[in-house]
């Protein structure tokens, strides 16, 4: 068994573990550099917030990391050979040190609430045609439990026919880093769809998504209006937030 192999079931298993939280959404990035990821999207049961799990190790340091741990298991101090490589990841799970590539994020409750309008909006099969011999890029594999439930199937130079999904991931992007982050967030279109939810989200005449809009308020004065305005959270997107505002 290969070591993205043993990186998928490891990420299954710890994800089994939150048995008091709701999958809701499940997203798996590979790309020709061993580079993956793994990130859900959970509800917890009692409150009602949205968390955000999510993998992120490539294919070598894993490899490196469990080959050592199932050499430890196979050989004795004196480097004999006592018994087999473990053939399933089951065993070298409950190591700590396996625990610490897992994280876990809050997610604020204004893109929590979009997320799920989109989620809910989107059901079926979307799965696109990959390209046979790809040179960049990454495979994007992303099922959705909310509603009818989704399932996308595309190749991340192809994420601007997969709107809004490929917003969504630009938003779950920023949770990770390097080339995974990048992945996510390398559709122009997917960015400029995101940064207006964001922009959606920062004004202070926004209504909650789904819902019919209320009758209007008489007006407050301008020092209220900015007082009441809620911030960016995400200090990355104030930037993009500028550019849009300039177009």
């Amino acid at each position: 068994m290969d070591a993205a192999r043993y990186f998928e079931m490891m990420h299954r298993a710890m994800s089994a573990q939150k048995r008091d939280t709701t999958l809701l959404l499940r997203v798996k990035v590979q790309d020709l550099g061993g580079a993956d990821a793994y990130l859900e999207l959970r509800q917890e049961s009692g409150s009602g917030r949205v968390r955000v799990f999510y993998s992120t190790m490539g294919r070598r340091n894993l490899n490196f990391q469990l080959f050592r741990k199932g050499w430890q298991l196979c050989h004795n101090a004196s480097g004999e050979m006592t018994g087999r490589f473990p053939a399933k990841a089951d065993e070298l799970l409950s190591a700590d040190d396996f625990a610490a590539y897992i994280r876990d994020d809050a997610l604020d409750a204004g893109r929590a609430e979009r997320i799920l309008h989109e989620l809910r909006r989107c059901s079926g099969d979307h799965t696109a045609a990959l390209p046979r011999n790809a040179r960049e890029g990454a495979l994007i594999t992303v099922d959705s439990f909310v509603g009818r439930g989704a399932h996308w199937c595309y190749w991340s130079t192809d994420a601007a026919a997969q709107l809004p999904m490929a917003a969504v991931l630009c938003w779950l992007g920023d949770l990770l880093a390097g080339t995974e982050r990048r992945t996510l967030q390398s559709c122009p279109e997917a960015v400029q769809l995101a940064a207006q939810w964001q922009a959606d989200l920062a004004s202070p005449f926004a209504c909650p998504v789904g819902r019919m809009p209320q009758p209007m308020a008489p007006a407050a004065p301008a020092a209220a209006r900015r007082a009441s305005a809620q911030p960016v959270q995400n200090p990355r997107w104030q930037s993009i937030l500028a550019v849009l505002a300039t177009v």
